[in-house]
């Protein structure tokens, strides 16, 4: 009895578990992102994108795969790498591997956040841009192209920034200002 238990649950688990999803393909060949690091692709946790995701990125966001921006209204997929690509410009790489599931879902739609310093985790300060094209998240299994049967995506970016400092460090700030005027007037 335990071994068919064992096999059934074996079983019910195979067909519960998620394939993964490739991203392969250059995302941006654009000489607006000469200078930067780091590509992130970020999904949608609710279909469409919006670029009011900068009302979100403050410093400190950590850029690993699964990691969730602006109260679960986003989903890092993966990051890849910002390289030269000759006289031809910049490029984002994809090169990703991601998992369904959680917020992530067939049809929400992906977005290119490329930063200039941040690379493990948001830097106050940090310039950014947005890119979209109409990227989708791909089946369950299946290998999403950015490139496709055309070129890498040349627009400009659909919104451009700096990240703000986390509230806490303002706070922060304040406290050692205050503390600071203490000091100075007991000297006085």
């Amino acid at each position: 009895m335990k071994i068919k238990s064992l096999i059934a649950g074996l079983l019910l688990s195979a067909v519960a578990a998620n394939a993964s999803v490739t991203m392969s393909g250059a995302a941006l060949l654009n000489n607006d992102i000469a200078g930067y690091s780091t590509g992130v692709f970020v999904s949608s946790n609710s279909g469409a994108f919006d670029e009011n995701i900068v009302d979100s990125l403050v410093a400190g966001i950590s850029l690993t795969a699964g990691t969730a921006i602006g109260d679960y209204t986003y989903t890092i997929l993966g990051i890849g790498a910002v390289n030269n690509a000759g006289a031809q410009g910049y490029v984002a790489m994809a090169g990703i591997t991601y998992n369904l599931g959680g917020n992530v879902a067939t049809g929400n739609e992906i977005g290119v956040l490329v930063f200039g310093n941040s690379t493990a985790s948001t830097v106050a300060g940090d310039t950014y841009q947005i890119y979209t094209n109409d990227w989708v998240v791909a089946a369950d299994g299946s290998n999403l192209s950015l490139t496709g049967t055309g070129a890498p995506f040349q627009g400009a970016a659909v919104r451009s920034g700096v990240i703000m400092p986390e509230p806490s460090s303002y706070a922060l700030l304040g406290g050692l200002l205050a503390l600071s005027c203490v000091m100075l007037r007991r000297r006085a």
